[in-house]
């Protein structure tokens, strides 16, 4: 979530931009994982699929932007800053490949922008390297890894509950079969099958998104 001090500034922009359709409901059914529907939703102005992006695209492009500038705060304003912009040209977009394109490229941007404002001798190495041709691919390629790792914990996400749980305790928690089975409730076999449902199916709904998506999952399992 926002830091609380831009928090209530940054939904009364998603508010102004995209009105309060979507605090409402609408009559028809919603189904916000239906691409084609979200995008019409957000493109007629509903807060609740300008919402569903926002915890899309969000913690990605914190990740992102915290790479290149090296500051949390730093790094939540710009990804704020980049939500907000996209509200404000929601009729401009068809689909959410070219939404995670301009944000993305927004962040880095906005990044380098921050960076060359700065004091030279304030910026680290690291922050130092970034300015250069050479720091600009290896943006590039801290953006490609951020949008494959946003691309696999939102199938993270959208696994079965109890596969999900599992798959969180065991390889991003990094807790043992035994321990995610006493923290569970549930018999060590159980969590053993649950793995193995979970790697299943997330190399199944990742096939299709890339090879490099798919290498990535298999270097992390």
């Amino acid at each position: 979530m926002p830091r609380s001090g831009k928090c209530l500034q940054f939904y009364d922009n998603l508010f102004l931009v995209c009105g309060t359709e979507g605090l409402n409901g609408h009559l028809h059914k919603r189904d916000l994982h239906n691409e084609q529907q979200l995008i019409r939703l957000f493109r007629d102005g509903d807060s609740e699929a300008a919402t569903e992006l926002y915890g899309r695209f969000y913690k990605g492009l914190v990740y992102f932007a915290r790479k290149i500038v090296g500051h949390a705060g730093e790094a939540e304003d710009i990804a704020q800053d980049s939500m907000v912009k996209l509200f404000g040209k929601q009729n401009d977009f068809n689909n959410l490949s070219d939404i995670k394109s301009f944000l993305y490229v927004s962040v880095r941007n906005a990044c380098f922008n921050y960076l060359k404002a700065r004091d030279r001798h304030e910026l680290s190495h690291q922050e130092l390297r970034y300015l250069t041709p050479e720091g600009e691919e290896t943006a590039d390629l801290e953006m490609l890894k951020s949008r494959v790792l946003t691309e696999i914990y939102q199938e993270v996400a959208a696994l079965p509950t109890q596969c999900g749980e599992v798959f969180r305790l065991i390889f991003i928690r990094k807790l043992s079969t035994a321990e995610a089975a006493e923290r569970l409730g549930i018999s060590p076999q159980t969590v053993l099958n649950q793995k193995a449902r979970a790697i299943r199916l997330l190399r199944y709904r990742l096939s299709e998104k890339g090879f490099l998506t798919l290498l990535l999952l298999m270097k992390l399992l």
